[in-house]
């Protein structure tokens, strides 16, 4: 599978510094810096075997479906995983599950929000803040925090004249810059790997297709290794 979209690693230790990764190559192509670690090519060998690591995972509706990307996603990988996503809910809720299940018996954190902060008219940056603090409180806890984006709001979200949604795309987009361009210390997915027929309703919660292909990209993007 050939994934266009480019995605953007931090090292998990702020030392390593910003990474920016092309997945169809996965080859590093811009650091930006002092002292960033460099590093030219991303060998296959590299491939990570996470079997039986563990996984927490915090979000909204977009991660709570049973058997969602974050299932297929550990299947695939054989990873063991608690599921902290309940639908319809902001940041802020996020960080108060941090705050409660963020623990050094993890080994990953998967964060994955935003969009409801966006559609009820919350400025971008208050949330991108709230992602920050989950992410500090991994690190804390000697624990990856991996940041995904979301689908592309602005090709996959279709509001028509719903004036509730009016600029809620455009918000979106603007939250998920935000992520790649000033989250530190975590790794950044720019999840923009499915399409509009992915999309089960005008919001894009996804359909299985649009699971799958989110559970495929996230597992070349980190060299899992799969079962």
């Amino acid at each position: 599978m050939i994934i266009k979209d480019r995605l953007l690693l931090t090292a998990a230790s702020l030392v390593l510094g910003w990474l920016l990764v092309d997945a169809t190559t996965m080859s590093i192509s811009s650091a930006t810096p002092k002292g960033t670690l460099v590093i030219d090519t991303i060998k296959r060998d590299t491939i990570q075997d996470i079997s039986g690591k563990r996984a927490l995972f915090i979000g909204d509706s977009h991660t709570s479906a049973d058997y969602g990307w974050q299932y297929q996603l550990c299947k695939k990988t054989q990873m063991k995983y608690f599921n902290t996503a309940i639908g319809g809910k902001q940041t802020k809720w996020m960080l108060e599950v941090a705050k409660l299940h963020v623990n050094s018996g993890y080994d990953y954190c998967f964060i994955y929000g935003g969009a409801n902060d966006m559609a009820g008219n919350r400025p971008p940056i208050k949330a991108v803040h709230n992602i920050q603090k989950i992410v500090n409180l991994c690190l804390e806890k000697q624990v990856t925090p991996i940041v995904l984006t979301g689908f592309d709001p602005l090709t996959c979200i279709s509001v028509g004249g719903r004036e509730s949604y009016k600029g809620y795309p455009q918000r979106y987009a603007k939250f998920q810059q935000l992520l790649v361009d000033s989250i530190k210390g975590a790794i950044v997915l720019k999840t923009h790997c499915i399409s509009r027929t992915d999309c089960g309703d005008f919001l894009c919660h996804m359909t299985a297709s649009g699971h799958k292909k989110m559970a495929n990209f996230i597992t070349l993007a980190c060299r899992f290794k799969t079962y």
